[in-house]
């Protein structure tokens, strides 16, 4: 795929040099986002800049809305589950290059690996209401856009959907769906569930 052999050198770069890895938060924020950059588009080579925000967007703010009905909430899985085609992506991820959230696939319910009621009440727990627009994310967005800039600056469409992005928040809004072309190719179903929450509910049924 056009400009993955780059960003495996680039990776082979930022991370070779340095032996073991050692945890993001023991680095400079600079090289632990550029690593995560890297390491998502070498898992989705057809993502987006788009969905690099998106993610960051998701690792920031978590589920970003309150789910006051339980039930309501595991109906929608279950909804999804049933007509959803094609369950792909990793088992879970963390959402951006912080990791306070993880998506969890939802093939972990289909494969028997985690129960429906321990996933819903893991996202319940993780969804705490609607984000504040702060100037603080609008630095960490353009932190995170010099990093993608700095190892993947011929990603399809960087300039275009910089650009959007940027109308978008000068505008004051923050939401963005994921591209055409990550839907397409990797067909994401998840919830968003909080770091600490996710080790000690979804984790140890999945190691």
């Amino acid at each position: 795929m056009k400009g993955i052999f780059m960003l495996l050198i680039t990776s082979m770069m930022l991370f070779g040099a340095c032996g073991n890895r050692v945890a993001k938060e023991d680095k400079q924020p600079g090289l632990a986002i550029r690593e995560y950059v890297v390491e998502f588009l070498n898992r989705y080579p057809e993502a987006t800049l788009q969905d690099i925000y998106k993610g960051s967007f998701q690792d920031y703010f978590g589920p970003a809305h309150i789910v006051s009905d339980r039930e309501a909430a595991k109906r929608y899985i279950l909804r999804e589950l049933a007509t959803a085609d094609t369950l792909g992506g990793e088992r879970y991820e963390p959402c951006g290059w912080r990791g306070q959230y993880y998506r969890v696939n939802l093939s972990v319910v289909r494969d028997s690996l985690v129960d429906i009621d321990c996933l819903v009440d893991a996202f319940v727990k993780s969804a705490w209401g609607e984000p504040t627009f702060t100037r603080e994310w609008i630095e960490e967005w353009n932190a995170i856009l010099q990093a993608a800039r700095e190892v993947c600056p011929t990603l399809g469409g960087f300039a275009e959907d910089s650009a959007q992005i940027a109308r978008l928040l000068s505008e004051g809004h923050y939401v963005v769906h994921h591209s055409r072309p990550f839907n397409e190719h990797y067909h994401p179903h998840y919830r968003i569930v909080r770091r600490d929450v996710f080790e000690q509910k979804i984790l140890p049924a999945l190691d």
